[in-house]
C-alpha cells in the first residue's frame, strides 16, 4: 500500500462512497421473501427475526448462536435466509418493524429477546460500536417511546444549557466512531482523521465555552448516560441536532449517499430521540410496506 501523498484535488480527509443501487428495483429474488417476513405473526417467529438481523454476516460464532436461540422454531433456516438476503437499505426498517412489533408483548418475552441479542452479539467477543446502538435501538422501539413529552420550543444549539451541550458532545463523540465513517486504526500523522473533523465540526457551537469530551475515550456507557439527557430535549430540537450531524457528514463524504455505517448510525440515534429523518438520509433505505409485500 503507497503512503505518498494523493495527487487528487479534493481534500484527503473524505470519505469515499460508491453511488447506491437503484432502490425503487425488488430484487426477483424477494419477490418470495418479503410477503413471508411481512407475513410473520408469532411473537417466536418475530423474536427470531429481529435477533437474526444482529448477526454479522461472517461471524460463525454468531450464527451458532442464533440457532441455539431458534432451535425450536420451525423452518428456521428459511427465515434466516430470508432476513440474511435483505440488500442493506432494507435491513434496519425491517430490524424497526419487527422491534415495533414486539412492544406489545409482555414483559418476559422482551427481556427474553434483550437476553438473546446480548449473547448472539458477544458469541465471537467482538462488538462493534454499531452493534451496541442497535442493541440500545433494540431495547428502546420494544419498551414503546421512552422519550420525554414535547417541552417548550427552542430550536437554538448554541444558547443550550451548558450541561445539556456537554452531553450532547458526548454522545456526538460515540457517534464519531461511525459517523462519518466507521473509526479505522490506522491514520496517517500529518492527517486528521475525518472522524475527529465531524466531531469538531458538530461541537464547534461550544467550543470555547465548554471543555469538550474527549473523543476517544466516550463508550457506551458514556453514550447512553448521554442519551437520556438528549432524549429530554425540547421537541423541536432533536431534529436540529439530528441534522447538524448529517450536514457535517455530508460535507465530509465524497459521494452521492453517506457510508452505510453512518447513516445506520444517524437513522438509529433518530430511533432513540423520536426525531424524524432527514429527508436525504431516508432516502438511503426502502421502507417497509407490510401492506404491499
Amino acid at each position: 500500500m503507497s503512503l505518498s501523498h494523493s495527487t487528487l484535488p479534493r481534500s484527503v480527509n473524505l470519505v469515499h462512497v460508491r453511488a447506491p443501487r437503484d432502490l425503487e428495483r425488488v430484487d426477483p429474488a424477494l419477490r418470495e421473501s418479503l410477503p413471508r417476513l411481512a407475513a410473520l405473526d408469532d411473537p417466536t417467529a418475530i423474536g427470531a427475526a429481529v435477533l437474526a438481523l444482529l448477526v454479522t454476516a461472517d461471524s460463525p460464532s454468531e450464527r451458532e448462536a442464533w440457532d441455539d436461540v431458534a432451535r425450536d422454531l420451525a423452518l428456521a433456516g428459511r427465515l434466516f435466509g430470508d432476513l440474511a438476503a435483505l440488500p442493506r437499505p432494507r435491513r434496519l426498517p425491517w430490524f424497526e418493524h419487527l422491534a415495533r412489533r414486539l412492544a406489545p408483548e409482555p414483559v418476559p418475552v422482551r427481556h427474553a429477546v434483550i437476553d438473546c441479542a446480548r449473547r448472539i452479539m458477544t458469541a465471537d467477543g467482538v462488538v462493534s460500536p454499531l452493534d451496541q446502538l442497535r442493541w440500545v435501538a433494540l431495547r428502546h422501539l420494544m419498551a414503546g417511546s421512552a422519550v420525554a413529552p414535547p417541552a417548550a420550543a427552542h430550536t437554538d444549539l448554541e444558547t443550550m444549557d451548558d450541561a445539556i451541550a456537554h452531553q450532547v458532545c458526548a454522545y456526538s463523540a460515540f457517534l464519531s466512531q461511525l459517523v462519518p465513517a466507521p473509526e479505522v486504526t490506522l491514520e496517517l500523522a500529518e492527517f486528521q482523521s475525518v472522524t475527529q473533523s465531524w466531531y469538531d465540526s458538530v461541537t464547534a457551537p461550544w467550543q470555547g465555552r465548554l471543555a469538550l469530551p474527549v473523543r476517544e475515550v466516550q463508550d457506551i456507557d458514556a453514550a447512553l448516560r448521554a442519551l437520556r439527557v438528549l432524549q429530554g430535549m425540547p421537541w423541536l430540537l432533536r431534529p436540529v441536532l439530528v441534522r447538524t450531524w448529517f450536514d457535517a457528514a455530508r460535507v465530509l463524504t465524497d459521494g452521492p449517499a453517506l457510508h452505510a455505517d453512518a447513516a445506520d448510525a444517524l437513522r438509529l440515534s433518530c430511533v432513540l430521540l423520536d426525531s424524524p429523518v432527514p429527508p436525504e438520509l431516508g432516502r438511503q433505505y426502502i421502507e417497509v410496506d407490510a401492506a404491499r409485500q
